[in-house]
């Protein structure tokens, strides 16, 4: 076992290598784009030296606090206690509470339940002649009904990855002491900017590393149905035979440039050896004939759209991302899915943390479940461990002594079954400061084997003349003000002295809105800062106006009690909240929900234990069997995602042609009631139990249009359109039953 200094030489020299492809790459398509005569830059990031800022200020550490949730006893309404059993392990906790969801109104006893005993997996029937990923969701996911759930009054420190306490309004569950499950370490805590992905090397039981880039071209020049490879002119390697895929209906006419496009199709004409072929293929492929400087500058000048198409997964971090304006949306890679390295739109930890973003001189994690060993092995291969972090927390595992410049503080909650549930990074540079938004817990399984949503933030730069006012440098979402107010809401010296930090930096260039979650009852103004309501007013306010007949698409990996029917919540409150309507009304819009099936789960990379970031219960579900009718497979054949089991939550609603969307929100919330809030008191207060953050992304403020083109160049969904309603007979995946049925490796479940 390498020790951490041997590790951070070999990060580094990755580092170092990557950086040595890069800019060979850089100096092939500066070639390449003389030969076509159109463009003399190269695709350098950028050649400006990075100041050097040195912090000596000491760090506090605080007293690592223990895991006990301090969560009084549930009670029913009518009184009885709903038991909870914890366990213990030298893992992460596994989500071990049940999502925000399930409501506390409707827990019940079901102590006879045998389904609900049987929670995890035993490991003494895995019959699998493979190893397969341990997932760190051992159960439920950060999401299931939390106000639903209760952490036992005791909880050790480390708690078991594969005993979790899950209980939700319909059930008590009791969980079996399993052996603990091997903690899932893999190479994507070296890549920094995916060039050399497919070599990433994965340890314990991880599925086998990718091949080299050499080997995966070879093999996928021979099967159409693969990601296209590419040259190093940064051209598509079109597959040589049109049996693989059809042939494009619109021959040599055609003039796509969808990446997708050309590989579903096949274009015989772009073959050719002459001239206009050449120009063609050029045109039609993945490179960037484009200076990135180019790209840049009309990023920064506000481009209502990005120009053309990303050139390939060998640009680095930086450039990627910058050609992703304005909608700066990504998904991790999957390591088993080596399909997913080809994205484009794809990212592993060390991007975020790639020195050619800024020189990182201190950074704040706010999250659910923090693995402190993740994460610090990431920092090392960004060379910032040893700037300050601060970590605000819900689960941890590990000591943060052993770290000297982390602080680490847990967040306690007001109200019996609220979770801190907000993913969020804040990173300061030298001169400037970024904010990433995102879905994944900080512990290995949620960033290598389930799919997870980003919005990364421009770069903010200092307000000029020392200026540090909430107002100065406010951008039209108001997203400086809604960051500082949700900051300042937990009322924690910490975050408190961020907001000020905040403060100094100009937004004018931000194009998001920040809608977030704060427990507590808010009225009058304060009820539509946050949650639901948050959401209803910059859609009313910024997002048009759509007919109700239009769905809503709500996209996440638990899901909550939601009443006796649609409109008791999911469609009379957040349905109506997501259509910017300006009340309750009779008309509320139907709700599509896309949660996996367990057929879905069955055929997952993982096999059965894909669904442990999917805590939804039977027992909550037999109460809202009328949520089967709105319920849609997962599917993401375009992103190559599909037998990759969502983490990420997201929330849109698409025009009646679904070939464009009103809006787009990225957020850490289900659907739940704890999560986005519930109305009470004749609609005049928001209850809200947990912590939560999102982003909404609205056409007026990113292309000043009315809806965004669903397209890789435009707005690219995490799953597939059209929807895929559940078969007549299918079931939810539900993580609480038995499953006899072998999976992909095998296996049943539990």
């Amino acid at each position: 076992m390498d020790s951490d200094e041997d590790l951070a030489r070999k990060l580094q020299a990755q580092f170092d290598e990557e950086e040595r492809l890069a800019r060979e790459q850089e100096n092939e398509d500066a070639i390449f784009a003389q030969t076509l005569a159109s463009q003399s830059h190269d695709m350098s990031e950028s050649d400006e030296d990075v100041v050097e800022v040195n912090r000596n200020e000491e760090v506090p550490v605080r007293e690592l606090v223990d895991l006990d949730s301090d969560v009084e006893d549930a009670e029913k309404e009518e009184g009885s206690s709903l038991q909870m059993i914890g366990s213990t392990s030298k893992t992460v906790p596994q989500h071990t509470i049940s999502d925000d969801e399930t409501d506390i109104e409707d827990i019940e006893t079901e102590s006879n339940s045998k389904a609900t005993e049987k929670l995890q997996y035993s490991p003494s029937k895995e019959s699998s002649p493979k190893k397969t990923p341990v997932p760190e969701h051992a159960l439920s996911d950060d999401e299931t009904d939390i106000e639903d759930l209760e952490l036992p009054s005791e909880v050790p420190k480390k708690i078991n990855k594969a005993e979790n306490d899950q209980a939700d309004s319909g059930s008590t569950v009791t969980e079996k002491q399993t052996n603990s499950l091997t903690k899932m370490r893999s190479g994507h805590h070296i890549s920094d900017d995916d060039t050399d992905t497919e070599e990433l090397a994965v340890q314990a039981e991880v599925a086998q590393p990718p091949k080299t880039e050499k080997e995966n071209e070879k093999k996928l020049s021979v099967s159409g149905s693969q990601s296209t490879p590419l040259r190093k002119d940064g051209s598509m390697e079109q597959a040589n035979s049109s049996k693989k895929r059809p042939v494009c209906k619109f021959g040599a006419d055609c003039y796509r440039k969808n990446p997708w496009h050309l590989e579903e199709f096949y274009h015989p004409h772009l073959e050719d050896k002459d001239g206009a072929g050449a120009k063609r293929k050029s045109e039609s492929s993945n490179s960037i004939s484009e200076p990135a400087e180019k790209r840049r500058r009309e990023s920064d000048s506000g481009s209502s759209a990005r120009k053309g198409s990303f050139s390939n997964k060998n640009m680095p971090f930086p450039a990627r991302l910058a050609a992703s304006s304005p909608f700066n949306f990504f998904v991790n890679k999957s390591y088993s899915i080596k399909e997913t390295h080809e994205d484009p739109l794809s990212l592993v930890f060390p991007d975020l943390l790639n020195p050619k973003l800024g020189e990182i001189v201190e950074s704040v994690q706010l999250n659910f479940m923090v693995d402190l060993e993740f994460l610090m092995t990431n920092y090392k291969a960004g060379k910032i461990e040893s700037k300050p972090l601060l970590v605000m927390y819900g689960q941890m595992e590990g000591n943060p002594r052993d770290y000297p410049a982390v602080t680490c503080t847990k967040v306690n909650l007001p109200f019996q079954y609220g979770t801190h549930h907000t993913k969020m990074m804040i990173f300061e540079y030298t001169d400037s400061l970024r904010v990433v938004v995102h879905t994944a817990n900080l512990v290995p399984n949620d960033w290598y084997e389930k799919t997870q949503g980003y919005w990364i933030s421009p770069a903010f730069p200092l307000l000029e003349e020392g200026k540090a006012g909430l107002l100065d440098g406010e951008s039209p979402t108001r997203f400086k003000r809604d960051l500082v107010d949700y900051l300042t809401s937990y009322k924690a010296p910490d975050l408190t002295r961020w907001s000020h930090i905040i403060k100094k930096y100009d937004f004018t260039n931000c194009n998001a809105v920040f809608v977030g979650s704060s427990p507590g009852y808010h009225a009058g103004e304060h009820k539509d800062k946050w949650g639901h309501m948050k959401a209803r007013r910059a859609i009313r306010q910024h997002g048009g106006s759509w007919t109700s007949s239009v769905p809503v698409i709500a996209q996440c990996s638990s899901i909550g009690s939601l009443g006796k029917d649609a409109k008791s919540w999911l469609s009379g409150e957040l349905g109506m909240s997501l259509t910017g309507a300006p009340g309750v009304c009779a008309s509320a819009p139907k709700v599509n929900v896309i949660y996996p099936s367990e057929d879905d789960v069955r055929n997952s990379s993982e096999g059965w234990m894909g669904g442990s970031c999917l805590p939804y219960n039977s027992g909550t579900h037999a109460k809202q069997t009328w949520l089967t009718e709105c319920m849609h497979c997962w599917r993401s054949d375009r992103r190559k995602r599909t037998r990759v089991m969502p983490h990420i939550k997201t929330y849109t609603r698409l025009n009646k042609s679904q070939s464009a969307a009103q809006f787009f929100l990225l957020t850490s919330a289900n659907i739940s009631k704890a999560a986005w809030g519930t109305l009470q008191k004749q609609n005049t207060q928001l209850f809200i139990r947990s912590y939560e953050a999102g982003i909404l992304l609205l056409p007026k403020f990113l292309t000043d249009t009315s809806e965004f083109p669903l397209s890789a160049k435009d707005l690219l969904l995490p799953y597939d359109i059209p929807l895929t309603p559940y078969p007549s007979g299918v079931s939810p995946w539900f993580m609480n039953t038995d499953k006899s049925q072998p999976d992909i490796f095998g296996r049943t479940y539990p």
